[in-house]
């Protein structure tokens, strides 16, 4: 038997990622007009490039507002988790850390993004799993931990910031 599988989700991040997809759009829908409307028999193999350019950012915009959809969804859910969710404990299945390179009119930035993987039983008895962001000081705490405390609501679960700050004296 497989387990589901969750991810936290923001709705601010499901918005902006739904603006980029329009702009995305717009941007497939003019160079396809262009392309369409100046159409010349002597031109046809950069009329054909145009349009498959325009295809191409037409289904990744389209993916992107599914994506983005998906993400307020996820957010959505995972607020109602926070507020109404019952305390419980997850078992840590992965912490990773992934390093992000951005390329911003010519200066390189690194940054790290820390993700927590823990695993949980709903409220029905299923097996199921979750995973999100975390902070830097939040992962090196959790390396010294086998269990994490979180809410769960359901078949959805998220971590418990506040419990696991106050557990172990984090922030203040």
């Amino acid at each position: 038997m497989q387990r589901k599988s969750f991810e936290r989700g923001t709705v601010a991040g499901g918005l902006i990622r739904i603006c980029i997809a329009v702009i995305a759009i717009i941007v497939a829908v003019v160079v396809l007009v262009n392309a369409i409307q100046n159409w010349d028999p002597e031109e046809i193999g950069g009329k054909i490039f145009m349009c498959a350019v325009g295809a191409f950012f037409m289904l990744a915009g389209i993916t992107f507002i599914v994506y983005g959809v998906q993400m307020i969804v996820n957010g959505r859910k995972s607020m109602e988790v926070s507020r109404k969710g019952h305390p419980e404990r997850g078992r840590i299945i992965d912490l990773t850390i992934n390093e992000v390179t951005e390329r911003t009119n010519g200066a390189v930035t690194h940054y790290n993004v820390y993700t927590l993987k823990f695993e949980y039983t709903d409220d029905n008895g299923n097996l199921c799993e979750s995973s999100e962001q975390i902070s830097l000081n939040v992962f090196n705490k959790l390396q010294e931990m086998k269990l994490v405390p979180i809410l769960v609501l359901g078949e959805r679960a998220i971590f418990d910031k506040h419990k696991f700050e106050e557990e172990n004296f984090i922030g203040g």
